[in-house]
């Protein structure tokens, strides 16, 4: 399973990008609203990224970045830049309806950095909510990008892995759904070794 990337002259040209579909419940359930996202690269900006779920009044208690919106309804988006490493860091961004985010920097589920101070610049979480679905739009400058992986060039044909989601871990229409499968008897979404490829196209 590979993913393109195009190449955004701007940011409105993001409807030219591939869609893709969080249909994978993996760990069951009966509820299952229908999520799907677009991802596109900006050169020398960073990757915008816009995911919509078609889903009524979702839960979204919390308002502050930082906070457990995992708890809440909410999209997420996993992303290595290294992943031929052994123990790779990847990067975690996970949005509720209110746009409140927790993205964070690390090497496995239990030791995240939250980004913070420089690396924090620019990185912005833009929510909307409609009668029955809503919608966030992502932005991820390469600053924080490059500040977690130094040396790190993107460009045409480069390589990443990423992984999309759909949670609610709280209780009341709980549910798990991500973009590439992945095969564990308990739900765990901070599992680089089952991100998907991408390709940065032209």
């Amino acid at each position: 399973m590979t993913y393109d990337v195009l190449t955004l002259t701007t940011p409105e040209t993001l409807s030219r990008c591939p869609v893709f579909s969080v249909d994978q419940f993996n760990w069951g359930g009966d509820y299952r609203p229908v999520t799907s996202g677009r991802l596109g690269f900006l050169p020398g900006q960073g990757f915008l990224l816009e995911m919509v779920c078609q889903e009524e009044d979702p839960c979204r208690s919390h308002t502050r970045d930082g906070d457990p919106v995992y708890l809440d309804s909410a999209m997420e988006a996993f992303f290595c830049f290294s992943p031929e490493e052994e123990n790779p860091c990847y990067l975690n961004f996970e949005m509720n309806a209110n746009g409140a985010m927790l993205a964070c920097h690390g090497r496995d589920r239990r030791e995240r950095t939250p980004f913070a101070g420089a690396l924090k610049e620019g990185l912005s979480c833009r929510a909307q909510v409609r009668e029955h679905a809503w919608s966030i739009r992502l932005m991820i400058p390469l600053s924080l990008i490059t500040g977690v992986y130094p040396g790190l060039s993107l460009h045409t044909d480069r390589m990443f892995t990423c992984n999309f989601y759909k949670i609610k871990e709280s209780e009341g229409r709980t549910h798990f759904a991500s973009f590439a499968p992945i095969q564990t008897p308990e739900p765990n979404f901070h599992l680089p070794e089952y991100f998907a490829q991408a390709r940065i196209l032209l």
